[in-house]
């Protein structure tokens, strides 16, 4: 009798996030984020200065939303508001995915 090997499902590196905070940057904009399991992580999104703001809050909200979609098939949205006149925080929340299709 061959026997399968045993799998184990992998654990997500992160919780779903909570919350963002984004520091502004000349290069490159810095952001860290914090997760329900209390763990969380960092990034970086190189664009220069003098970028808008929005473009920089959006880019990193794909990032963070592309992985809570890969590793939880979790939908999330972000409310930013200004934290210190060079930074930002970002108020995470789960989507509702479970509407059904318009009438």
């Amino acid at each position: 009798m061959v026997r399968r090997r045993e799998t184990r499902k992998e654990r997500a590196p992160f919780g779903v996030p909570r919350e963002v905070v984004l520091l502004s940057g000349r290069d490159v904009w810095p952001y860290t984020f914090i997760a329900d399991d209390s763990g969380g992580g960092c990034g970086k999104v190189a664009m220069p200065a003098d970028a808008a703001i929005e473009d920089v809050q959006a880019a990193v909200f794909t990032r963070l939303a592309d992985l809570t979609r890969t590793f939880h098939g979790v939908e999330i949205g972000i409310v930013w508001s200004p934290l210190t006149p060079d930074s930002w925080v970002g108020r995470v929340g789960s989507l509702s995915t479970d509407a059904g299709p318009p009438p």
